[in-house]
């Protein structure tokens, strides 16, 4: 039987039987199929080679024999050379006659002729029926004969198998000699004895012999001549690679048909022996094999389709007996009869877990039945089919309701008059046939009582039919208890109200006090930079004095030159007054310069960082060229001091387009406080500033001091604001933080810190090439430098 699949694609359904006799036809298929094609791969090549090693044999065979039976007529006609060189002239007729009879077959040499230098016919020798036309071949001219012209080179002897007879002018098989004296011996054969002894020769039914001269004529065939004069290969790719000394392919193509070829060179007789034999499906012993493997599937495919039906039929009946057994079960009759057994070891193990299968389920219908009526809540099951109604309670509902069990069963809820408001029976109906949640409803007990209960249903598809299994939960107490609960949430409002106006009064204190602890917060940046700026200012004033100094010095000696050099114009102008006027001004001029550049350097580089860190701008520069105004700004402060700043940063190759006054505000920040953190207490230190591109493609600019480092307990709590350890002694803790503040949000950077306690710290900053595009921003409240750090 044969059934569909539901879905797109209809797929057929076939019975056991069906895919059992199925599989043993594929599989024997399969196997004669994988067995054939084995050992025709195998035999196929086996064949082919077999064929051209019997055609390698044949070929050499012919061209030996022919060679021996040619080679025997050349040593006959030497034999009657010497007799006639040693006979009188007159006697040449009698001895070329007697060269016929010797023979003694005149099927084999047909004729003899001698014939002068000169190309005439001197005498010839005949088999008695043909000597009376000895005559009329005595005297022939014979110079434009083909077979003598062969003999003008350095041979003495030629061959041919074309050669038309002078008796009839069939074409016959002749050889000619040349002896001493320049007279030439002609022996003609008939061309049927020479094909006769291909023939005998040519051992396979299935091969072909060629016999080619030089210039691809076929001398003859192993076919009784078919092919002479009919074809010429003079232009096939086999004999040009002949002709030129070239190894020919084995394969040749030839009126549409794939051939494999042998060729033997005779060089006695100047000729190509080839012999070729069908390749591939043209060989008949190829095709009687492939059509015996055919046949054999064939005769496999008729057994199996006779056997598989019959072989599936008897396995697959056990398993009929096992399903009606197995429907028997299901419908709950014959339980406690045997399975059925078969001589399949896989179906008794079925049939065993069937039957343990069916123990298994008919436990769990007595478990699921305990549990139904052991439920605290009051569960029924309803048929839809029918009205709803009731197939079975459990004990719960009858102790919530009042019934007894066998009152119920086959009874509706009209019929026991459940639903105390009528009204409401549609509505819970409709979620009953949808399985949902028939919502709440008012129940009458069986003495008349109600109690407000939530009805849950849910829909189960049985074999019997579609159920209804609905359960009851008593929702008075929870309704009465959310009474209380709204009772109780109105109360907690009016506090919660009182509670908010007291916590809103708080709020506007607090608020109060953060605004005022904001007020002193910029009181306290704002002095920082006020102190910053005037120990800036400081150091370089300090810085400008040496210099302007110097060059003041030098303006005075050039002016006490020019001095003396007018009182000396007063006695007369001498060469030496005038050579030592010029070399003062010379050295005054060289000192003041010098010392003026270094002041206006100094100048140039305070005010690019002070216009950078007024106006915050933002610009495209290099990293190096900020740190070195950074650094020649911030010397003067440490004028007179054991510390050093060393910088290890490229003119040029980190480029960016950020902001140079957030960025020196933050190198002044930490090379400050690594003065006053780091060397507190220590004679000497070093501030070390390095700078380079990572593999990210950010930029790092480190500043490491050999200092005390920062202790353990405070390195997690350092860009807090307010953090310090100075508090009382000239820190505000503000530095750190606001140098984190200006890295993260205005220059789109990192700023981390490692440190080792005695050994020292090293800030970190990562920046991008470009930083964030945050529109203009204003001057960033505690800018400074000293005043700023932590």
């Amino acid at each position: 039987m044969t059934r569909r699949m539901p879905g797109p694609w209809r797929r057929p359904i076939l019975r056991l039987r069906s895919h059992l006799a199925a599989m043993l036809v594929t599989a024997t298929l399969l196997s004669f199929a994988l067995v054939a094609v084995a050992l025709l791969a195998y035999r196929i090549p086996g064949i082919e080679a077999e064929s051209r090693l019997a055609q390698a044999h044949a070929v050499e065979a012919m061209r030996k024999r022919l060679e021996s039976l040619l080679q025997r007529h050349r040593g006959r006609l030497s034999l009657l050379e010497q007799v006639i060189d040693a006979a009188p002239q007159a006697d040449a007729t009698a001895v070329l006659d007697s060269g016929i009879g010797a023979s003694g077959d005149s099927g084999v040499l047909r004729a003899l002729y001698r014939v002068s230098a000169q190309g005439r016919i001197t005498a010839v020798g005949l088999p008695p029926p043909l000597r009376p036309q000895r005559e009329d071949l005595l005297g022939n001219d014979m110079s434009g004969n083909p077979l003598l012209q062969a003999l003008n080179g350095p041979v003495d002897a030629s061959w041919s198998v074309l050669y038309p007879s002078l008796l009839n002018g069939e074409p016959s098989a002749a050889v000619a000699q040349r002896d001493a004296h320049g007279d030439v011996l002609i022996a003609e054969l008939p061309l049927a004895a020479l094909l006769d002894a291909i023939q005998v020769v040519a051992e396979a039914r299935s091969s072909t012999i060629w016999v080619v001269d030089r210039t691809g004529a076929l001398v003859a065939d192993s076919r009784g001549g078919v092919d002479i004069g009919r074809l010429n290969i003079h232009d096939l790719p086999l004999m040009q690679a002949l002709l030129q000394g070239q190894a020919p392919a084995e394969r040749m193509r030839l009126e549409g048909t794939w051939f494999h070829a042998t060729v033997s060179y005779s060089p006695a007789l100047g000729w190509f022996f080839i012999g070729r034999v069908p390749s591939g499906w043209a060989n008949p012993e190829v095709r009687d094999t492939v059509l015996s493997a055919t046949v054999g599937g064939a005769g496999a495919l008729v057994v199996a389709l006779l056997i598989a039906p019959l072989w599936a039929r008897r396995i697959a009946r056990p398993l009929d007996r096992i399903i009606a057994r197995a429907d028997r079960s299901a419908s709950g009759d014959d339980a406690a009869l045997p399975w059925p057994r078969s001589s399949v070891a896989e179906f008794n193990r079925l049939a065993d877990e069937l039957g343990s299968l069916t123990a298994a389920v008919h436990a769990r219908e007595r478990k699921s039945q305990a549990i139904f009526h052991a439920s605290p809540v009051p569960m029924g099951v309803t048929d839809v089919a029918d009205d709803f109604r009731i197939l079975d309670v459990n004990q719960a509902w009858c102790e919530e309701f009042g019934f007894r069990r066998e009152d119920v069963l086959g009874r509706t809820g009209a019929e026991l008059d459940l639903l105390v408001e009528r009204k409401d029976e549609a509505a819970l109906r409709r979620s009953a046939e949808r399985g949902e949640s028939m919502g709440e409803a008012w129940l009458r007990r069986s003495d008349g009582t109600t109690t407000q209960v939530h009805l849950h249903a849910k829909l189960a598809q049985l074999p019997s039919g579609l159920r209804s299994i609905w359960a009851s939960v008593d929702v008075g107490p929870l309704r009465r208890a959310e009474q209380e609960l709204r009772e109780l949430n109105q109360q907690l409002e009016e506090r919660v109200q009182r509670r908010t106006a007291d916590l809103a009064q708080a709020n506007a204190e607090l608020s109060q006090t953060v605004r005022q602890l904001r007020t002193a917060q910029g009181e306290l940046v704002r002095a920082d930079k006020m102190a910053a700026l005037g120990g800036l200012v400081a150091g370089v004033a300090s810085e400008l004095n040496a210099p302007l100094g110097h060059g003041m010095a030098a303006v005075d000696a050039m002016a006490d030159a020019v001095r003396s050099f007018q009182a000396a114009t007063q006695s007369g102008v001498r060469r030496g007054d005038l050579q030592q006027l010029v070399d003062s001004l010379a050295q005054g001029t060289d000192l003041a310069e010098r010392k003026l550049r270094c002041a206006a350097e100094l100048v140039h580089s305070f005010k690019q960082v002070a216009v950078d860190q007024t106006s915050a701008q933002r610009r495209s520069f290099e990293l190096g060229e900020v740190v070195h105004e950074m650094v020649v700004t911030l010397k003067p402060s440490f004028a007179g001091q054991a510390w050093q700043i060393e910088t290890d940063v490229a003119a040029s190759g980190l480029r960016l387009d950020s902001y140079p006054g957030a960025l020196g505000q933050v190198l002044g920040n930490l090379i400050h406080n690594a003065v006053l953190h780091g060397f507190e207490g220590r004679a000497h230190g070093t501030v070390r500033i390095t700078a380079g591109r990572g593999q990210d493609g950010r930029i790092w600019l480190r500043v490491a001091d050999d200092g005390r480092g920062i202790a353990a307990e405070h390195i997690g709590r350092i860009f807090e604001p307010f953090m310090t350890t100075r508090m009382g002694r000239g820190g505000t803790g503000l530095g750190l933080h606001i140098s984190q503040n200006a890295v993260v949000e205005l220059l789109g950077g990192t700023l981390t810190v490692r440190s080792t306690e005695g050994v020292g710290a090293c800030f970190e900053l990562r920046l991008p090439e470009v930083a964030p595009r945050t529109g203009t921003p204003g001057p960033r409240p505690g800018g400074g430098h000293a005043g700023a750090a932590a």
